[in-house]
Protein backbone atom coordinates (compact mmCIF):
# COMPACT_ATOMS: atom_id res chain seq x y z
CA UNK A 1 0.00 0.00 0.00
CA UNK A 2 1.26 3.60 -0.73
CA UNK A 3 0.92 5.97 1.84
CA UNK A 4 0.14 9.80 0.93
CA UNK A 5 0.19 12.63 3.43
CA UNK A 6 -2.11 15.42 2.30
CA UNK A 7 -2.52 19.20 3.44
CA UNK A 8 -5.78 19.14 2.04
CA UNK A 9 -7.02 16.10 4.07
CA UNK A 10 -9.42 16.47 6.62
CA UNK A 11 -9.79 12.44 7.37
CA UNK A 12 -8.02 9.47 6.75
CA UNK A 13 -8.96 7.54 3.77
CA UNK A 14 -8.81 4.63 1.87
CA UNK A 15 -9.21 4.75 -1.85
CA UNK A 16 -8.02 2.08 -4.70
CA UNK A 17 -5.95 3.84 -7.18
CA UNK A 18 -6.09 2.50 -10.87
CA UNK A 19 -2.76 0.68 -12.09
CA UNK A 20 -1.09 1.64 -8.72
CA UNK A 21 -3.32 -0.47 -6.05
CA UNK A 22 -4.29 0.99 -2.52
CA UNK A 23 -3.56 3.95 -1.39
CA UNK A 24 -4.06 5.30 2.01
CA UNK A 25 -4.35 9.38 2.01
CA UNK A 26 -3.56 11.02 5.93
CA UNK A 27 -3.67 14.74 7.07
CA UNK A 28 -0.57 16.12 7.66
CA UNK A 29 1.22 15.55 10.20
CA UNK A 30 -1.07 12.61 11.35
CA UNK A 31 0.70 9.85 13.93
CA UNK A 32 1.68 6.38 13.17
CA UNK A 33 -0.65 5.18 15.84
CA UNK A 34 -3.45 6.71 14.27
CA UNK A 35 -2.43 5.35 10.88
CA UNK A 36 -2.12 1.85 12.31
CA UNK A 37 -5.94 1.81 14.13
CA UNK A 38 -7.11 3.40 10.56
CA UNK A 39 -5.27 0.47 9.16
CA UNK A 40 -7.31 -2.09 11.35
CA UNK A 41 -10.21 -0.79 10.77
CA UNK A 42 -10.42 -0.76 7.17
CA UNK A 43 -8.68 -3.91 6.61
CA UNK A 44 -11.91 -5.72 5.91
CA UNK A 45 -13.16 -3.36 3.27
CA UNK A 46 -9.73 -3.86 1.68
CA UNK A 47 -9.31 -7.56 1.84
CA UNK A 48 -12.70 -7.70 -0.02
CA UNK A 49 -12.08 -4.88 -2.64
CA UNK A 50 -8.24 -6.37 -3.93
CA UNK A 51 -10.28 -9.89 -3.69
CA UNK A 52 -12.32 -8.37 -6.41
CA UNK A 53 -9.86 -6.79 -7.93
CA UNK A 54 -6.44 -8.41 -8.33
CA UNK A 55 -5.94 -11.80 -9.44
CA UNK A 56 -4.15 -14.89 -6.94
CA UNK A 57 -1.33 -15.88 -8.90
CA UNK A 58 0.94 -17.87 -6.25
CA UNK A 59 -1.66 -19.79 -5.28
CA UNK A 60 -1.18 -19.51 -0.98
CA UNK A 61 -5.24 -20.72 -0.33
CA UNK A 62 -4.01 -24.14 -1.05
CA UNK A 63 -5.42 -26.40 1.66
CA UNK A 64 -2.52 -28.46 3.09
CA UNK A 65 -0.30 -26.20 2.70
CA UNK A 66 1.74 -23.65 4.19
CA UNK A 67 4.79 -21.17 3.12
CA UNK A 68 8.22 -20.36 3.98
CA UNK A 69 10.30 -18.37 2.15
CA UNK A 70 8.32 -18.43 -1.29
CA UNK A 71 7.95 -22.30 -0.58
CA UNK A 72 5.29 -24.47 -0.47
CA UNK A 73 5.24 -26.51 3.08
CA UNK A 74 3.57 -29.69 3.04
CA UNK A 75 1.25 -29.92 6.44
CA UNK A 76 0.24 -32.45 8.63
CA UNK A 77 -2.80 -32.36 11.08
CA UNK A 78 -2.78 -34.35 14.37
CA UNK A 79 -5.14 -34.85 16.93
CA UNK A 80 -4.08 -32.69 20.47
CA UNK A 81 -5.79 -31.09 23.26
CA UNK A 82 -2.73 -28.38 23.15
CA UNK A 83 -2.19 -26.09 19.67
CA UNK A 84 1.52 -26.52 18.65
CA UNK A 85 4.02 -26.71 15.38
CA UNK A 86 6.92 -28.42 15.14
CA UNK A 87 8.79 -30.17 12.21
CA UNK A 88 7.86 -34.21 11.53
CA UNK A 89 9.60 -36.30 9.02
CA UNK A 90 9.43 -33.74 6.39
CA UNK A 91 6.10 -31.74 6.83
CA UNK A 92 4.41 -28.86 9.39
CA UNK A 93 2.78 -31.14 11.79
CA UNK A 94 0.00 -29.13 13.57
CA UNK A 95 -1.57 -30.47 16.81
CA UNK A 96 -4.85 -29.42 17.78
CA UNK A 97 -8.87 -30.56 18.91
CA UNK A 98 -10.13 -29.47 15.17
CA UNK A 99 -9.76 -27.33 11.73
CA UNK A 100 -9.68 -23.87 13.92
CA UNK A 101 -7.30 -24.70 16.26
CA UNK A 102 -5.36 -26.05 13.80
CA UNK A 103 -5.03 -22.76 11.89
CA UNK A 104 -4.55 -21.10 15.26
CA UNK A 105 -1.36 -23.13 15.58
CA UNK A 106 -0.46 -22.48 11.98
CA UNK A 107 -0.89 -18.54 12.76
CA UNK A 108 1.03 -18.81 15.79
CA UNK A 109 4.15 -20.83 13.61
CA UNK A 110 3.96 -18.23 11.12
CA UNK A 111 4.18 -15.19 13.31
CA UNK A 112 6.90 -17.15 15.56
CA UNK A 113 9.00 -18.13 11.88
CA UNK A 114 8.77 -14.90 10.72
CA UNK A 115 10.41 -13.48 13.96
CA UNK A 116 13.16 -16.36 13.85
CA UNK A 117 13.50 -15.03 9.96
CA UNK A 118 13.38 -11.49 9.82
CA UNK A 119 16.02 -11.42 13.22
CA UNK A 120 18.26 -13.26 10.87
CA UNK A 121 18.09 -10.95 7.95
CA UNK A 122 19.21 -8.33 10.85
CA UNK A 123 21.64 -9.58 11.87
CA UNK A 124 23.11 -10.29 7.81
CA UNK A 125 22.11 -6.84 6.74
CA UNK A 126 22.72 -4.15 9.91
CA UNK A 127 26.37 -4.70 10.83
CA UNK A 128 26.83 -3.59 7.13
CA UNK A 129 25.46 0.11 8.12
CA UNK A 130 25.92 -0.04 11.68
CA UNK A 131 23.10 0.25 13.20
CA UNK A 132 20.85 -1.95 15.04
CA UNK A 133 16.97 -1.71 16.07
CA UNK A 134 16.27 -1.01 19.66
CA UNK A 135 13.18 -3.69 18.79
CA UNK A 136 11.86 -6.10 16.68
CA UNK A 137 8.06 -6.73 16.36
CA UNK A 138 6.16 -8.64 14.09
CA UNK A 139 2.26 -8.09 13.53
CA UNK A 140 -0.20 -8.69 11.26
CA UNK A 141 0.32 -5.83 8.99
CA UNK A 142 -1.69 -5.82 5.97
CA UNK A 143 -0.35 -2.96 3.90
CA UNK A 144 2.33 -2.14 5.77
CA UNK A 145 5.18 -4.67 4.93
CA UNK A 146 7.69 -2.53 7.33
CA UNK A 147 7.85 0.41 9.32
CA UNK A 148 10.63 2.42 11.64
CA UNK A 149 9.59 4.25 14.42
CA UNK A 150 11.20 7.74 15.68
CA UNK A 151 12.50 5.48 18.52
CA UNK A 152 14.22 3.10 16.14
CA UNK A 153 11.61 0.29 16.81
CA UNK A 154 11.14 -1.78 13.36
CA UNK A 155 7.77 -3.68 12.66
CA UNK A 156 7.01 -6.15 10.03
CA UNK A 157 4.12 -8.00 8.74
CA UNK A 158 4.61 -11.53 9.22
CA UNK A 159 3.14 -11.87 5.91
CA UNK A 160 6.70 -11.36 4.42
CA UNK A 161 7.28 -15.21 5.24
CA UNK A 162 5.35 -15.92 2.43
CA UNK A 163 7.26 -14.22 0.22
CA UNK A 164 10.58 -14.87 -1.32
CA UNK A 165 13.42 -15.09 0.81
CA UNK A 166 14.91 -12.02 -1.29
CA UNK A 167 11.57 -9.96 -1.00
CA UNK A 168 12.26 -10.51 3.19
CA UNK A 169 15.58 -9.08 3.10
CA UNK A 170 14.96 -6.17 0.94
CA UNK A 171 11.83 -4.80 3.28
CA UNK A 172 14.38 -5.39 6.18
CA UNK A 173 17.18 -3.62 4.33
CA UNK A 174 14.63 -0.77 3.61
CA UNK A 175 13.72 -0.30 7.63
CA UNK A 176 17.37 -1.01 8.48
CA UNK A 177 18.43 2.24 6.13
CA UNK A 178 15.25 4.22 7.60
CA UNK A 179 17.64 4.27 10.69
CA UNK A 180 19.80 6.66 9.45
CA UNK A 181 17.73 8.45 6.97
CA UNK A 182 13.84 8.75 8.13
CA UNK A 183 12.99 9.66 4.61
CA UNK A 184 13.03 8.37 0.99
CA UNK A 185 15.48 11.13 -0.76
CA UNK A 186 17.75 9.98 -3.21
CA UNK A 187 20.30 9.96 -0.10
CA UNK A 188 17.78 7.00 1.25
CA UNK A 189 18.27 5.13 -1.67
CA UNK A 190 22.08 5.66 -2.15
CA UNK A 191 22.55 4.21 0.86
CA UNK A 192 19.94 1.40 0.47
CA UNK A 193 22.32 0.31 -3.02
CA UNK A 194 25.56 0.10 -0.85
CA UNK A 195 23.72 -3.09 0.83
CA UNK A 196 21.36 -3.80 -1.72
CA UNK A 197 22.93 -3.14 -5.01
CA UNK A 198 20.57 -5.28 -7.45
CA UNK A 199 17.38 -5.76 -5.72
CA UNK A 200 13.94 -3.76 -5.97
CA UNK A 201 11.04 -5.51 -4.17
CA UNK A 202 8.67 -3.34 -5.08
CA UNK A 203 7.68 -4.79 -8.95
CA UNK A 204 6.75 -7.91 -6.72
CA UNK A 205 5.11 -6.41 -4.15
CA UNK A 206 2.90 -4.44 -6.12
CA UNK A 207 2.10 -8.06 -8.33
CA UNK A 208 1.47 -10.14 -5.29
CA UNK A 209 0.86 -8.54 -2.24
CA UNK A 210 -2.89 -8.52 -2.42
CA UNK A 211 -2.65 -11.92 -2.39
CA UNK A 212 -0.70 -11.92 0.85
CA UNK A 213 -2.39 -9.40 1.95
CA UNK A 214 -5.72 -11.71 2.03
CA UNK A 215 -4.18 -14.81 3.02
CA UNK A 216 -5.95 -16.81 6.15
CA UNK A 217 -3.72 -19.28 7.66
CA UNK A 218 -7.17 -21.31 7.57
CA UNK A 219 -6.94 -21.60 4.29
CA UNK A 220 -4.04 -23.66 4.52
CA UNK A 221 -6.54 -25.91 6.73
CA UNK A 222 -9.16 -25.84 4.33
CA UNK A 223 -11.41 -24.36 7.71
CA UNK A 224 -14.36 -22.00 7.17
Amino acid sequence: MRLRHSSRAHRLRLVLVPGVGPELVVPARTGTRAIDSALQTLSPWLEKALARQQPHTLGLARPGVAWHGGEPVPLRRATAKRLSAEWSAGALELRAPDAAGAAEALKRWYRSEALTTLEASIERQAPRLGVAPKTVAVRDQRTRWGSCSARGTLSFSWRLLLAPAWVLDDVVCHELCHLLVANHSQGFWRLFATVRPAADSRPWLRAHGAELSVYRPADSIGAP
